[in-house]
């Protein structure tokens, strides 16, 4: 609990960003091998429930420049549908 808190949604989410554990010096995470488990699911654009996830996924959108192509990519395609 010295790193996370509860967001609005009562999901763990960090206190600060960057993360705590983030190296500024590489950009590696100092706990890799012993990382939680929403950090090995990051950038969680993998779910096949989606949907379920959004308002995280858009969250995401704006800290990971991944997750936002991912967006862009879904939006592309759900336009052209």
């Amino acid at each position: 609990q010295q790193y996370l808190k509860r967001d609005d949604e009562g999901d763990w989410v960090l206190k600060s960003a960057p993360c705590a554990f983030l190296e500024a010096d590489t950009n590696a995470c100092s706990i890799y091998d012993v990382r939680p488990q929403a950090c090995r699911e990051y950038p969680h654009t993998d779910r096949k429930n989606m949907a379920g996830i959004l308002n995280l996924t858009e969250q995401n959108a704006h800290l990971c420049p991944a997750v936002s192509s991912i967006v862009q990519r879904m939006m592309n395609l759900t336009e052209n549908t």
